[in-house]
Parts: C-alpha cells; sequence; structure tokens
C-alpha cells in the first residue's frame, strides 16, 4: 500500500466570505468617494482588519490542510505523530457530543503502555479521544469510505 493523504474539505462560499466581500466593497467606496477617509486612523485599522480577514480566509479555505495520511506503517492524524498499525488494540464507530450537536467519529484504541508523543490536543480534547478519525462532514465522502475501508483492512471495526 503506498501513502494516502486525505486533505480537509471546508465549504468555501460561508458567512465569512459575505463578509469579508462586504467590508472590501465598502473600504473600496470609501477610498473611491472620498480619498481623506484614506488617511483616518479607524479606516487604516479597518483595512489592517480586512487584509488580516482575507489571509485568514484564504489561508483556511484555499490552502490544503492534511487531515489524515494513511500508509503501510500506520495511520497520521493531523499534525501528530504517526500511530503504527501494530500499536492499535481496536477500532469502534460512536457518535460524540460537541457544542450540542452530535459528530459521528472512529476512535482509535491504542494499546496499553505504548511510548506515543501526545500533542496538546489529544491531552485536552474531550469526548473526541486521542485518536479519532472525523466521520461528520469535515472530509468528502469518497474520503471518508476509503479511510473507513483502510482501516477495517488493517484492524476491524467494533460498533458502541
Amino acid at each position: 500500500m503506498e501513502k494516502q493523504i486525505f486533505y480537509y474539505k471546508f465549504n468555501k462560499v460561508n458567512a465569512w466570505l459575505i463578509l469579508n466581500l462586504a467590508l472590501t466593497i465598502t473600504l473600496s467606496y470609501w477610498s473611491i468617494k472620498c480619498v481623506c477617509l484614506l488617511y483616518w486612523i479607524q479606516t487604516q485599522i479597518l483595512i489592517g482588519l480586512c487584509v488580516f480577514s482575507w489571509l485568514g480566509w484564504i489561508w483556511k479555505y484555499v490552502l490544503k490542510h492534511q487531515a489524515i495520511m494513511v500508509d503501510e506503517e500506520g495511520i497520521k492524524l493531523d499534525l501528530s505523530d504517526k500511530l503504527k498499525w501494530s500499536d492499535i488494540k481496536s477500532i469502534e464507530e460512536k457518535e460524540v457530543c460537541c457544542c450540542l450537536k452530535k459528530y459521528k467519529v472512529l476512535i482509535l484504541h491504542p494499546k496499553e503502555n505504548i511510548d506515543y508523543h501526545y500533542n496538546f490536543l489529544q491531552k485536552h480534547n474531550g469526548e473526541f479521544t486521542p485518536f479519532a478519525v472525523p466521520l461528520y462532514g469535515i472530509l468528502s465522502e469518497d474520503d471518508e469510505k476509503t479511510v473507513v475501508e483502510i482501516i477495517k483492512q488493517k484492524v476491524g471495526i467494533e460498533h458502541a
């Protein structure tokens, strides 16, 4: 099996885009109609906010963010270290609650006493255990199915 990388998939047309467009249009109108407004500190702060907001939107929605990487050796979730297939005791499909919503995840249960470096989010992420594969629309449907099939082949699944 060769290395496969799955990326997060976000809907680009959202409230953040609309707010960025509204702010950009407003600032453009001000700069065309009344150039003197560009010298006001409030307008300069809004221009800085607009640029910062666009950079954040581009970073999240245009750039690709790796969600899952699988290969023959193991699975890597987000920016965490790779979890070897041999270190996984069992896997269960479960619904967890976050912000009053239920999310479907695939939880990988590691074997006891494995030497693994947990990052901050893996230590402090509530019901989302350190090794929770998202199955709630943050990946494309085809990617979710492919990841589940790969994990089924490598380990097997228990239903909660």
